[in-house]
C-alpha cells in the first residue's frame, strides 16, 4: 500500500462510518479500516483542528485543557497529559455540567466536531471524520516496550518544582518556568536550563531512565542561579514514576527525588 488514496475511498469510508452508526454493536474493528482504506496510518491523518492524539485511544484539546476517551471527557487522562490545575477545572466543571453520560449520546472535543460516546463514530461538521474516529475508537498499539506512562511523559513540557534531598534538605526554583523539560518521541531531549538553552538524549529502560544534556548555550544566568544544581541533578537520574499527574524522576543511590509539573493552562472554552 503506497499511502495514496484510492478512487472512491472516501465514499467507502463515509458508508462504513455511517453504517457503524446506525449498528453500534459492530465491532470496533471495522473502524480500523477507516484508516487502512486510506493508505496512511492513524498518526500520518490529519485531526481537526485543536486535537492532539497524545497515546492510543486519547485525543487532547490544549485550549479547553481537557483530554477525551471514547467516552467523552476524562478527568485522568486530563490529569496525565495536561497536570493537576486542568484537570481539577474539569472536575469543577463536570460537577456543574448536567449534560448525559450515556452511550451512545454525543460529545464535542472540539469546535464543530461530535463524536457518539462509547460507539463513535466522530463527525466534523456533519461529516465523518476518519482519523478522529479511528484514534479514538480504532487505536493503534502501542510500539514493543512502550507504556501509557512513558507517552504522558514524552507529551508537551514539564517545569522543575523542586528537588528533595535525602538529607531532607531541599532545593526550589523561584521560577519554574525558567527550567523545563520536553521529552521528544524520537529520543532526544529539548531542556530550558534557566536563562540557557540546551539539548541532549534520554532513553526509557522499563522503571528505568537515563537523562543526559549533551549541548548548551553559555549564557551567564543571574547570581543564585540554580542552573548547575539542576544539571547536576539530572546527570544523576536513574528512575522515574508519575503521581497525581506529576512526572517524579529519582536520584542515584536514592539521592532524592525531583519534581515537575504541567505549565498552567488557561483553557479558553468548557468541554
Amino acid at each position: 500500500m503506497n499511502g495514496t488514496p484510492q478512487p472512491g475511498a472516501a465514499n467507502t469510508i463515509g458508508a462504513k462510518i455511517n453504517f457503524k452508526a446506525k449498528n453500534p454493536r459492530i465491532s470496533a474493528a471495522i473502524l480500523a479500516e477507516i484508516a487502512l482504506a486510506l493508505g496512511v496510518t492513524t498518526a500520518q491523518i490529519a485531526l481537526p483542528a485543536g486535537l492532539e492524539s497524545p497515546d492510543r485511544g486519547v485525543v487532547c484539546n490544549r485550549q479547553r485543557a481537557v483530554c477525551y476517551d471514547r467516552y467523552g471527557a476524562s478527568i485522568d487522562l486530563t490529569e496525565a497529559f495536561l497536570g493537576q490545575i486542568a484537570a481539577r477545572r474539569l472536575t469543577a466543571s463536570s460537577l456543574n455540567s448536567r449534560a448525559e453520560n450515556q452511550p451512545e449520546t454525543p460529545f464535542s472535543p472540539a469546535d464543530g466536531v461530535e463524536c457518539v460516546r462509547k460507539s463513535g463514530p466522530c463527525r466534523l461538521q456533519g461529516e465523518p471524520h476518519a482519523a478522529l474516529t479511528a484514534a479514538l475508537y480504532a487505536p493503534e498499539p502501542l510500539p514493543i516496550g512502550q507504556t501509557s506512562e512513558m507517552r504522558a511523559i514524552m507529551y508537551g513540557e514539564w517545569n522543575w518544582q523542586r528537588t528533595c534531598y535525602k538529607d531532607n534538605t531541599e532545593a526550589i526554583p523561584s521560577e519554574p518556568g525558567h527550567f523545563v523539560l520536553r521529552f521528544q518521541t524520537d529520543g532526544f531531549l529539548r531542556a530550558q536550563v534557566d536563562c540557557n538553552s540546551a539539548g541532549g538524549t534520554y532513553v526509557f529502560e522499563k522503571s528505568r531512565i537515563t537523562v543526559k544534556l549533551t549541548n548548551s548555550t553559555l549564557m551567564s544566568c543571574q547570581p543564585g542561579s540554580l542552573e548547575g544544581v539542576f544539571q547536576q541533578d539530572l546527570a544523576a537520574v536513574t528512575a522515574y514514576s508519575m503521581k497525581s499527574g506529576r512526572l517524579l524522576l529519582a536520584l542515584e543511590n536514592d539521592g532524592g527525588i525531583m519534581e515537575f509539573d504541567r505549565p498552567p493552562i488557561a483553557a479558553m472554552v468548557g468541554p
